[in-house]
């Protein structure tokens, strides 16, 4: 009896043990997360870290400390802070999560299904800039002249502020310059078109 006691009492505290190690472990490899604007406070945030490829190098700081060097990148949890063999780790997590989403992610270089929103907005404001070209010339053809009916610069207007937007979100720096200055040109020259006067009238003829 005694021995079939002492059996039951190491099957339990091996049991015991082995439930204490599978809740333990999942906070080792968990990643600091940096909170409220506060240096000295952390959390943490469970694995996986998806990072945001879009991200700029400007906005990846490395910040040296005593146990060595840590790099505070945005990722969808918002600025986390991460060593350097944890970035690795997760770049590649996401470089192969891109991969494996589907053509139209790696065509038009996104990794959110979200992103599909701003490609349609890059997309339409293009349509229009080709349907401005395409309505000039229609009008030009027409009249056997060279002419720039009003309608071209709506179209460049509209056309040029949904670009500018995309460009924006995509940081494309030349994008946004040629589209600002773009965008101020149209709409002058739709104030300046408001603001013709009209045609005098010809005199009225008298009745017979």
């Amino acid at each position: 009896m005694v021995a079939d006691r002492r059996a039951w009492i190491a099957i339990l505290l091996a049991l015991a043990t082995g439930f204490a190690a599978s809740t333990v472990a999942p906070a080792q490899n968990s990643a600091p997360v940096v909170g409220g604007g506060s240096a000295g406070a952390r959390t943490t945030q469970p694995a996986p870290i998806r990072l945001d490829l879009q991200v700029r190098l400007k906005d990846i700081q490395v910040r040296h400390t005593p146990d060595g060097d840590v790099l505070q990148v945005r990722a969808d949890e918002g600025t986390i802070e991460l060593a350097p063999e944890e970035f690795s780790r997760a770049l590649a997590a996401a470089q192969s999560e891109m991969e494996s989403s589907g053509f139209l992610y790696r065509l038009f270089n996104i990794t959110k299904p979200w992103s599909f929103a701003w490609i349609a907005v890059g997309f339409l404001g293009q349509a229009l800039f080709t349907f401005r070209m395409v309505l000039q010339w229609y009008a030009s053809e027409k009249e056997k002249r060279s002419v720039i009916p009003v309608a071209f610069w709506w179209g460049s207007l509209f056309g040029g502020i949904l670009l500018f937007v995309y460009f924006v979100w995509r940081k494309d720096i030349v994008g946004i310059v040629g589209q600002s200055t773009g965008i101020f040109v149209y709409a002058r020259n739709l104030v300046l078109i408001h603001r013709r006067p009209l045609p005098a009238r010809p005199p009225a003829v008298p009745a017979n």
